[in-house]
């Protein structure tokens, strides 16, 4: 499982590939809460297996699409702008906008836009580094989907191997807890806290979102 997550977080980034699989645990865990708090009644394991998969499926297939197609939007726009003649210190104002949530954005604004005047005096990328750039972000977007139907595995496992409904879906549940609490913990090293307490965080945040989720309709 750690090979897994290195290699996904290696393609998408520690915020994408987490905030994948926290989607992917609540989206199956809201037919395992709901069936375990009585709110939908399913006759067999197999029923609640196939909801989850074609959800996590389904929802990871439309985030992959969307990603990608999001993303070479963005170039085309950033594209744009760079290659106009619009004057350099508005240029340098549109594209502090989209260092949000980045490194720079983390600096004074006075020497962030400064940072992006240099930039946008530097030659663009050729045709072919673009094509490049595009390919990365094909890549990134299909692993954003595995990370999304990853959460299957320890769902599906115990309602596969253990007969009784009810103890299937309890032994599910907390397979799940623990499986996040793992992903957390791995995670913690990439956002500066704790293993413990990220494992924690996440793991609460997502039963929070779950419940809530499960009897609001979600």
């Amino acid at each position: 499982m750690g090979l897994i997550i290195r290699s996904i977080v290696s393609r998408t980034g520690p915020g994408l590939a987490l905030q994948e699989m926290m989607y992917g645990f609540i989206m199956a865990l809201l037919f395992i809460s709901a069936s375990r708090f009585g709110i939908i009644n399913f006759s067999s394991a197999t029923d609640i297996i196939i909801l989850m998969v074609g959800m996590d499926f389904t929802w990871g297939a439309i985030d992959c699409i969307l990603f990608f197609v999001i993303d070479v939007l963005d170039q085309r726009r950033m594209l744009n702008y760079m290659r106009s003649d619009i004057p350099l210190e508005q240029k340098a104002e549109m594209m502090a906008d989209d260092f949000d949530n980045s490194p720079l954005d983390l600096v004074d604004t006075e020497q962030k836009l400064e940072a992006c005047r240099k930039i946008a005096e530097l030659d663009i990328e050729s045709e072919e580094e673009m094509r490049s750039d595009r390919r990365r972000m094909a890549i990134s977007a299909f692993y954003c989907f595995i990370a999304t139907i990853l959460p299957l595995i320890p769902t599906s496992i115990p309602l596969l191997l253990i007969d009784d409904l009810y103890d299937a879906l309890f032994a599910a549940s907390a397979l799940s807890a623990i499986t996040m609490f793992f992903i957390g913990w791995r995670m913690g090293k990439y956002v500066g806290m704790e293993g413990w307490k990220c494992g924690l965080i996440i793991t609460s945040l997502a039963w929070v979102i779950t419940l809530v989720a499960t009897f609001t309709g979600g």
